[in-house]
């Protein structure tokens, strides 16, 4: 990535070998000019957040007497989305380097690895969360690393609240640097940074996870570190000190010597030392996957979340609801006028709006002592503009009724197209999501290679349910490797209509057995498939032999007609159930050997 000079100058200092003093001078530089980027998103973050929980509208500020009602259509449009978008579970294609059997069983090694890391690391989880940072926060934010506790890769979900970027006109991923705040207890920062004195630092003053706080959790104290991220370097900074600094630790730097045999142009086998480097990537790279949308504006991310577009009209439709509500209160309710003479005040203070109550009084019955006022119908036009401006957010957010799962149109085809205009807006969130996972399985794969100098073993489902076990270590991860992520499609199908659709193929004879059953969620298809040719086998055998005997009766008859009218026919023969298993068998497409002084069926 090309930055300007002094960027690129500044990048060049910023490793292991420079010394502490030029390290803080660098952090604290990158500190001031991503500190206010930083603020002036956090603005915003909580005000989406408030708005998703409910607190909308200056809720706190409505009077007793007046409804504060709200109306959370953030939330609804949020939590329709979050599903759909994260629906199908991705899936992972190892290409091989060579097109060689060695070669295509790595591939297929790293490719089943990946399908066993996506489920037990739970990046299906980790999107749905995603996809709400997305919504609410702008960015989502993974972070892949060795666990060096279950010796093996791990992926961390981040808050983006806690990421501190520059503000520059680039890619996230082609940032110069990366900050993420952390808090540490003592004991954490005793054994993470065991030679760091922390006599040298002071607490933290408040908590970075929501900016509020005292600095401390359940009564324990924290510090609050900085983990500075470039392509080359990784250090860590308290209080504007250093604590540790050192070269990449997910890029293989040095490499490791091995012996080399090749065929020189003598043709004598020569062996040779080279140096070999276990990278997966072309270069090194931060460990930070960045999923965000609307990049249109002068930073790193979007400028704007969906959730903050929706709410002006969010805003308008809690007003709107809380003026209805309120109109209905003092004009729909009714009202009962009553002259004084009728009742004392302290019986007039008991009548309540209870069905059945009876009233007592001189002369109530009159209406001209007692009367009853109906409240006043509200104005069509409250209700009209409500709903319009619900349905402007339905369609910001791409969230129609039939989407919702209420279907409101009067046919099933008007539901199913309101459908296919929300899954066009959902797909942008969909292909992010897809993007971010490749960078993800390609990091991923660029740990295994550095770290898995031990091979590891994990259990999957085989074949018919049982129990395989893949071993796979950095020498089953070439050098050319190829990963591929492929996704569902971003219009699901339920499993009824997969099943429906598959029924109908069958129906037209358009589909195979096996793919039939494999619709319709048979445990074994293929087996289910030579079972039901050996079914129709036998089936057709029976049809034949009944045919066979229909045809052998039929015969018999004409024989005995034949022979009682003084003999049998010439130029004619009798066919025989030989001759009809014969035709009936051809006329399957099948074949059967021919029969010897076949009779003339032809006149």
């Amino acid at each position: 990535m090309c930055y300007h000079k002094d960027m690129a100058d500044t990048l060049k200092k910023f490793d292991a070998e420079t010394s502490k003093e030029d390290l803080i001078a660098i952090f604290t530089t990158w500190f001031n000019e991503s500190q206010s980027y930083h603020d002036e998103m956090l603005k915003s973050q909580k005000i989406s957040e408030q708005y998703y929980l409910g607190n909308q509208t200056d809720k706190q500020f409505i009077p007793e007497h007046s409804s504060d009602t709200v109306e959370n259509r953030i939330f609804e449009g949020v939590e329709t989305l979050v599903p759909i978008a994260t629906a199908n579970a991705h899936q992972f294609l190892a290409l091989p380097k060579r097109d060689e059997e060695s070669s295509k069983t790595k591939a297929k090694k790293v490719q089943t690895v990946l399908e066993k890391k996506y489920e037990t690391l739970e990046i299906q989880r980790k999107l749905e969360d995603i996809t709400r940072h997305l919504l609410l926060y702008r960015f989502g934010v993974l972070k892949y690393c060795w666990d060096h506790e279950i010796n093996d890769i791990a992926v961390k979900l981040v808050d983006p609240r806690l990421i501190m970027i520059p503000k520059l006109r680039v890619e996230p991923h082609s940032l110069p640097y990366v900050m993420e705040i952390q808090e540490y207890t003592e004991e954490e920062m005793e054994e993470f940074f065991p030679d760091y004195d922390l006599s040298l630092a002071s607490l933290n003053k408040a908590s970075p996870k929501s900016a509020q706080g005292d600095g401390h959790l359940h009564g324990r104290a924290l510090w609050k570190v900085y983990e500075v991220w470039t392509e080359e370097t990784l250090a860590w900074f308290c209080n504007n000190e250093l604590i540790e600094a050192k070269d990449n630790p997910y890029w293989d730097w040095n490499g490791e010597e091995k012996d080399k045999y090749k065929i020189d142009k003598k043709g004598k086998l020569v062996k040779k030392k080279e140096n070999v480097f276990r990278n997966h990537l072309e270069n090194p790279e931060k460990p930070y996957i960045f999923f965000t949308t609307f990049q249109i504006s002068d930073g790193p991310v979007g400028p704007v979340s969906l959730v903050e577009i929706a709410i002006p009209i969010q805003d308008a439709i809690n007003v709107q609801k809380r003026q209805i509500i309120d109109n209905l209160r003092q004009m729909g309710n009714g009202q009962v006028l009553m002259d004084t003479d009728a009742m004392s005040k302290e019986e007039s203070d008991n009548i309540t709006n209870e069905p059945g109550l009876v009233l007592r009084g001189e002369l109530l019955a009159s209406q001209n002592k007692l009367k009853r006022v109906s409240g006043v119908a509200m104005p069509n036009a409250h209700f009209s503009n409500l709903q319009h401006s619900e349905a402007t957010l339905d369609n910001l957010m791409g969230i129609h009724s039939a989407t919702r799962g209420a279907a409101a149109a009067k046919t099933l085809g008007q539901d199913i197209l309101s459908r296919q205009q929300d899954f066009t807006r959902i797909d942008l969130i969909t292909r992010v999501l897809n993007r971010g996972i490749y960078r993800l399985a390609n990091g991923l794969v660029q740990l295994m290679k550095m770290y898995y100098d031990e091979t590891h073993t994990f259990k999957v489902l085989g074949i018919e349910g049982a129990i395989d076990f893949v071993s796979i270590g950095q020498n089953d991860i070439e050098d050319g490797l190829e990963i591929n992520v492929k996704s569902g499609q971003t219009l699901p199908l339920d499993e009824l209509q997969l099943q429906n659709q598959a029924v109908q193929l069958w129906q037209l004879n358009a589909l195979d057995p096996v793919t039939l059953f494999e619709r319709l969620k048979f445990p074994n298809p293929e087996k289910a498939a030579e079972r039901l040719v050996l079914w129709k086998q036998g089936q057709l055998t029976m049809e034949t032999q009944a045919k066979i005997a229909e045809v052998n009766a039929s015969a018999q008859a004409k024989a005995s007609l034949t022979s009682s009218a003084g003999g049998e026919e010439e130029g004619r023969g009798t066919e025989t159930p030989m001759n009809v298993l014969q035709r009936a068998t051809q006329g399957m497409g099948g074949t059967a050997p021919s029969l010897p002084q076949a009779p003339n069926m032809v006149r």
